[in-house]
């Protein structure tokens, strides 16, 4: 189980929704380096339950795994991905311009800069397999498999600092816990199973992000449109 899972991988990926912003940009922020992602780098398996019902024509096995989200598990890496997608939010619906400055350039001290760090990046689900065999009188055998996997959870903290010299104009910290509903689809294999699990916890990944990035531009959008007198 562990072996297969680390043989397979999921794209995170980012949707853009919000309104365009039709206004000119005046306004330029400079996106400090992300440099950790705050997630295991492998992807983890743990059996939780197994269950055995031997009887004279029917035997049922089942067993339960809970999987945790590695970034071994992406193809790319969740801090890169978080920048990519601050940069396609921000550019598209908001009066500022963001630069991504990962080599950390200088930049001038009036500058706005937008640090950002990941607190909490957790992300499981559960893949259950379950087999059932039939006797018959005859001698002949019926195996039926039918795996499935349990709904994934993502739990995502990120906090961000906006600074413009000296004076700090947001200092946030921005927080999802969501859950999927499950998909209800029956897999005849593991590898199946595991790849759709693999799926839907990137996916359930890529919502929260999606939840907490558009909070954050909008929060700076709206922090950056007030007159200098009124900004805090």
């Amino acid at each position: 189980m562990q072996k297969e899972i680390h043989a397979l991988k999921s794209g995170l990926y980012y949707e853009l929704t919000s309104p365009t912003y039709l206004g000119e940009a005046k306004q330029t922020v400079y996106l400090n380096f992300i440099d950790y992602s705050n997630m295991d780098y492998y992807t983890r398996v743990k059996r939780k339950r197994y269950t055995l019902v031997p009887l004279l024509l029917y035997n049922y096995s089942g067993e339960l795994f809970r999987i945790q989200l590695g970034e071994h598990s992406l193809t790319q890496l969740y801090r890169e991905f978080l920048t990519e997608a601050l940069l396609t939010e921000c550019n598209s619906s908001t009066c500022f311009h963001l630069i991504d400055n990962q080599k950390e350039k200088s930049v001038p001290d009036s500058a706005y800069r937008l640090e950002v760090k990941i607190r909490t990046n957790e992300t499981s689900a559960g893949v259950k397999l379950n087999n059932s065999s039939f006797f018959w009188f005859d001698g002949e055998t019926m195996e039926v498999i039918s795996n499935k996997t349990r709904p994934a959870r993502s739990r995502l903290a990120i906090s961000i600092r906006l600074t413009q010299g000296e004076d700090c104009l947001l200092d946030k910290t921005y927080s999802v816990d969501r859950q999927q509903t499950a998909n209800g689809q029956k897999y005849e294999d593991s590898y199946g199973a595991n790849a759709a699990c693999l799926d839907e916890m990137t996916e359930c990944l890529s919502m929260v992000t999606k939840e907490i990035v558009e909070e954050i531009s909008q929060e700076i959008h709206l922090v950056l449109s007030l007159p200098p007198q009124n900004k805090p």
